[in-house]
């Protein structure tokens, strides 16, 4: 029978990031199973057409990768979503896998970053060991800014945020910028310390639109220049979270999970 794998991300039209984060974890899970056709997809329709516009680049939806899978004989669909939580884009692909699933062997829809207590914790402890937190004896705190959504999983960012203080990243604050904790949340809690320096990191797979304006940008509504406004010195980091190896490997590991269960 023949077996495919499909990554399926939001995507983004910032190429240097999608490259080094969607790009890498594509490459990597298509050498990582290396019996199974591979297939990409994405979920923002606005994202696809701008690149297609701007790169001359066409990257299908879920339903155009898997109707492409069925034409070429695929009986077997593993897809793989690299987002962070299951909230409504990881919905959105169940949903569009739904659709195909009487002209498949096998479909199925393996985890997004966080999905069990064992993944927050792996997370935690490589974003801590990869952006050293704690490491200025309570001088700097660190943000991460996480996309946020109106779905009842946009409680994983609290979640998240309860594992880093059990694991005494006190210094680390989540905030997202569609969900909560919201950024006046942050403000709040941020009040309660003496930090004078913070880092902005996003915690996103990629650092694309919001990384780079909302979070970074140079407006008065971004959170760097608010924070400025408030007498923080603050640093940067436009990298998304997609660029960590052992971020990498959750994904592939969860992937794995999925097609040994159906073995």
């Amino acid at each position: 029978m023949n077996n495919g794998i499909m990554a399926a991300s939001f995507g983004t039209t910032y190429k240097e990031a999608r490259e080094l984060s969607l790009g890498t974890i594509e490459k990597e899970l298509c050498s990582r199973f290396p019996g199974f056709a591979f297939y990409n997809a994405y979920t923002s329709s606005i994202v696809k057409k701008r690149i297609q516009e701007n790169e001359g680049v066409f990257i299908p939806d879920v339903l155009q990768a898997l109707q492409k899978m069925y034409e070429d004989g695929i009986e077997n669909v593993y897809i793989q979503p690299t987002h962070i939580i299951p909230g409504e884009e990881y919905n959105k692909i169940s949903g569009m896998a739904g659709k195909y699933k009487d002209k498949f062997n096998i479909i199925k829809v393996s985890a997004p970053l966080l999905n069990s207590c064992n993944d927050f914790e792996a997370v935690a402890d490589i974003l801590a060991c990869y952006y050293k937190f704690g490491s200025t004896a309570g001088d700097r705190a660190v943000v991460l800014m996480g996309h946020g959504s109106g779905h009842n999983a946009n409680k994983c960012y609290s979640q998240f945020q309860d594992v880093l203080i059990h694991k005494g990243f006190t210094d680390v604050f989540v905030s997202t910028v569609e969900g909560t904790p919201a950024f006046d949340d942050l403000l709040n809690e941020l009040s309660k310390y003496t930090y004078k320096d913070i880092t902005l990191i996003p915690f996103m797979v990629t650092a694309g639109d919001h990384a780079h304006n909302d979070m970074a940008g140079s407006s008065k509504n971004s959170w760097k220049s608010r924070l400025e406004s408030l007498g923080y010195n603050i640093s940067i980091v436009t990298h998304g979270i997609g660029e960590i190896k052992e971020i990498r490997d959750i994904y592939s590991a969860h992937l794995a999970q999925v097609i040994n269960s159906s073995i």
